[in-house]
């Protein structure tokens, strides 16, 4: 990957000004972007110019606020086709949400926030979930982010949190760094994750990572009201089926074809042979942290 020195210095500034629509729900004006960004006044002004000519923002006139362009909303079709462990794992989301009739979701991970690739409402729906396809939530409070973060090295969590702040979103969120690293150790342990009314009240998650040929890659969850998944957890096998469909979609996506992956499946010291169940095996492994 190119070092800062080949980054485009009004790429950059053009970039910045799109990602700050993430932040808002409606439009804003060429003085509002300014203020949020730093950015000269005249230099935003241009920047929109441009950025409106090329159709990624759209200025209404009748307002003369800016709001994103038709064109971002096709870039984002666009990665969600061809974006592999989406239309890999889509079977089996449906066959989750199907089964235990609640919320499922896919998300991959982005800096210390995970973004939702996919959301099946449950056959119950519940009105006060905020999640969105395209959406982020914090990772440290939701139970996929926790299932993303706790296959980092620790060098790569710390650079997610660098100033150790976790934010407090309900009573049950944790707000101590290393009250998290320890709960990520215990997402390792035992294979998946738990938000118990961490990021949003009345809500309880429950996840579970996917690995592709080298690496962790995606974490599927099952939501829904706390009494509801207290039920299907305790009598209806919800983790451990949950756990099931996340070995499907890592062998699905090649974990275990890797050839790091192979040699240590050869190594007489693991005493594991090689062949279909072999990349199952392994996530299995990791996921329960061994």
């Amino acid at each position: 990957m190119p070092g800062p020195n080949y980054q485009v210095r009004s790429v950059q500034r053009a970039l910045t000004l799109l990602r700050t629509f993430l932040a808002h729900d409606g439009e804003l004006s060429a003085a509002e972007l300014s203020k949020e960004t730093g950015l000269d006044p005249s230099t935003v002004f241009r920047l929109l110019a441009t950025l409106e000519a090329q159709g990624f923002v759209e200025i209404n006139h009748a307002t003369a606020k800016c709001r994103p362009g038709v064109i971002l909303l096709e870039l984002g079709s666009r990665f969600l086709k061809n974006n592999d462990v989406r239309s890999r794992s889509i079977g089996y989301l449906e066959r989750l949400r199907d089964e235990f009739g609640e919320t499922v979701h896919l998300t991959i991970l982005d800096g210390n926030e995970v973004v939702y690739l996919e959301k099946l409402a449950g056959l119950h729906p519940i009105g006060f979930m905020s999640s969105r396809v395209g959406n982020r939530s914090p990772a440290h409070c939701t139970g996929v982010g926790k299932a993303l973060l706790a296959y980092l090295s620790d060098e790569q969590l710390a650079q997610r949190y660098p100033d150790g702040r976790l934010k407090r979103y309900t009573e049950q969120t944790i707000t101590d760094f290393e009250e998290l690293r320890a709960e990520l150790a215990r997402v390792r342990k035992r294979g998946y994750a738990v938000d118990l009314e961490e990021h949003e009240l009345g809500v309880k998650c429950v996840a579970a990572p996917t690995f592709d040929h080298k690496e962790i890659a995606a974490a599927v969850s099952v939501s829904g009201p706390v009494d509801r998944m207290d039920h299907h957890i305790v009598s209806e096998n919800l983790i451990s089926t949950l756990m099931e469909v996340t070995a499907h979609i890592s062998e699905q996506m090649g974990w275990g074809r890797g050839v790091d992956q192979l040699q240590e499946q050869r190594s007489p010291a693991k005493g594991k042979g090689t062949g279909a169940t072999g990349g199952q095996g392994v996530a299995t492994r990791v996921r329960r942290g061994a």
